[in-house]
């Protein structure tokens, strides 16, 4: 009978690496070095199928090889259920939520609170399945929405009022999202891991943020989980970062890192793409984006506390997703509205009145409000900025995706990209540019990249028009051997 060699190849090169994950972490750096080399050999000796293997350098790739346990996929009818059983454990959650806030913040981080729904009616009156909705740390999260500035009614209404919105997921785990009508609140699915290492963090999240209330992580309101017959799935409310009724003309997941970051051709036909560092890099923004010095030196410090915190908490892979909106292009999504030329005033005396005035220390995110914005919450905590070529930007800035461990599975996927690095003939690239990397070394590049890369201090108009006429060099795919220009498709140079 014939083996396939090259699932037969990969399955061994992954048991292997697997298997010396673990047992590296109670030996020597000598022996880990050997084994090291054992692991090289045994990738080269299953040469036939090399090729096919290297090929495979998508950050997607671990997700589909190697799952959570507990992960499910759903149907959309049971997507359907899910949503509308969110509305009514939340506001059933709520109304039980009446105490006034505490002080300081309670110890109730183990605390479960569950209630079973049987013969119950969404909002539309129609009938749903029997099911149990159970509130993780109730008493925390009331203190945290208080701290967020959240109230009580505008978060039932925001979730229970009208049907919730699935929206796409550009990157590659397998969570749902689901945006409230108002777009104020996100509820995502959170995988096994990430549960853990939310409930894991929970008491030092709630001391950090309640300390640094300009902080860029993102403001967890909730933690739920929905039981249903077979299905059980865990669900995290958060602030919302981008608004929907000033156009985000483009968005940006960025981490610091160059292999495989890259906006896939399925991504760039979407109608709000989400693109990466490659595509900010050389494509967007070449030179980068210009803020006026305070600002800079403020976001950045802010920057650095939230990476020393995550770098505490042993997370990695986190990203800051930037939304940048230019103030002379169309604001709205439906230019139709009477609201249209409101906003675009009220958009365009806050860029001129925050460029004109220093924020000095005040938190990067504060509500400083004009005359003209008070009445546009959406405006709130943007951050007033040029391009190379001089437009004017306001961004809408957060760090995401915070509830990646450097567990066994990540370093599995370190040291198995790191390997395939290493044997592909003709590669420019290093370690240092996978994303996946230990907390240390992920916080130092995560900083170091929107500090040199991402956020640059405001020159003249004159220096601007001179820097955005000189080229940006760019090294050789360690695959592919070709360089985009500014001209070329860059998708085309990964292929």
């Amino acid at each position: 009978m014939m083996i396939n060699t090259f699932t037969f190849s990969k399955g061994l090169i992954i048991f292997l690496v697997y298997y010396l994950t673990i047992i590296s972490t109670v030996t020597s750096n000598t022996e880990t070095e050997d084994e090291n080399v054992i692991i090289e050999k045994i990738i080269t000796i299953f040469g036939p199928s090399l090729e096919d293997l290297l090929a495979e350098d998508d950050d997607m790739e671990f997700n589909y090889k190697l799952k959570d346990d507990n992960e499910e996929i759903l149907t959309k009818q049971q997507i359907g259920h899910i949503m509308d059983s969110i509305q009514l454990g939340v506001k059933y959650e709520m109304e039980k939520r009446t105490q006034q806030v505490p002080d300081s913040f309670p110890d109730d981080f183990q605390d479960i609170s569950t209630k079973i729904f049987n013969n119950w009616r969404d909002i539309n009156n129609n009938k749903i399945q029997n099911f149990s909705y159970s509130t993780y740390a109730p008493s925390t999260f009331h203190y945290l929405r208080h701290l967020f500035g959240i109230d009580a009614n505008d978060y039932v209404n925001s979730f229970c009022k009208s049907p919730l919105r699935e929206l796409s997921n550009p990157g590659a785990s397998s969570s749902i999202f689901y945006l409230t009508p108002n777009d104020r609140f996100i509820m995502k699915t959170v995988q096994q891991t990430e549960y853990i290492c939310l409930l894991g963090l929970l008491h030092r999240y709630t001391t950090y943020l309640n300390d640094n209330q300009e902080s860029l992580l993102p403001k967890f309101s909730g933690f739920y989980n929905f039981q249903c017959k077979s299905t059980d799935i865990k669900l995290v409310s958060m602030n919302n970062l981008l608004p929907s009724d000033i156009k985000i003309h483009q968005k940006f997941d960025l981490k610091g890192s160059t292999l495989g970051r890259i906006a896939s051709v399925n991504e760039r036909k979407k109608k709000s793409p989400t693109y990466k560092d490659l595509d900010f890099n050389y494509e967007f923004h070449r030179k980068g984006i210009f803020l006026k010095p305070d600002t800079r030196l403020a976001l950045l410090k802010t920057i650095e506390n939230d990476c020393e915190i995550l770098k505490e908490f042993n997370i990695m892979d986190y990203s800051i997703l930037i939304g940048v909106h230019y103030i002379d292009s169309s604001l709205q999504a439906d230019e139709n509205t009477s609201t249209t030329e409101a906003l675009r005033k009220a958009a365009t005396d806050r860029w001129e009145s925050l460029m004109d005035d220093s924020v000095e220390d005040k938190s990067i995110q504060a509500e400083t409000w004009t005359l003209s914005d008070k009445n546009h919450a959406s405006l709130s905590g943007s951050i007033p900025s040029k391009s190379v070529y001089g437009e004017k930007l306001l961004l809408f800035v957060g760090i995401i995706d915070i509830l990646q461990t450097f567990r066994i599975i990540k370093k599995l996927e370190y040291r198995l990209k790191t390997f395939k690095l290493k044997v592909t003939p003709g590669a420019t690239e290093t370690a240092e540019s996978i994303s996946v990397q230990p907390p240390v070394f992920y916080a130092s590049r995560f900083l170091k990249y929107m500090t040199d890369t991402v956020f640059r201090p405001m020159l003249s108009d004159q220096e601007l028009e001179k820097l955005s006429k000189q080229p940006v060099p760019m090294k050789l795919s360690s695959k592919r051997g070709c360089a985009p220009s500014s001209s070329m498709y860059i998708p085309d140079c990964f292929k």
